[in-house]
């Protein structure tokens, strides 16, 4: 792959993690603001939707930092 494509898409990767972080962020701070009316299976899917969206940021940044890294992968 082309050293600039490489690059470009390395940082767009990082811009949509960022992107994505900061939905999660707001979006879990939305939940737990309505939680007071929502017991119970509330609690459990807020876990599981903060559990799963740091795996994905996580996935990601791995994807982006790895595109920018000038590291080849083996054939």
């Amino acid at each position: 792959m082309n050293s600039k494509l490489r690059f470009a898409s390395g940082v767009s990767v990082l811009f949509t993690t960022l992107a994505f972080g900061h939905i999660m962020v707001e979006d879990t701070r939305r939940m737990m603001g309505h939680q007071e009316s929502h017991q119970g299976d509330s609690q459990l899917f807020i876990v599981a939707h903060t559990i799963i969206a740091i795996a994905l940021g996580v996935l990601s940044l791995t994807g982006g930092f790895l595109l920018l890294s000038n590291r080849r992968r083996p054939a």
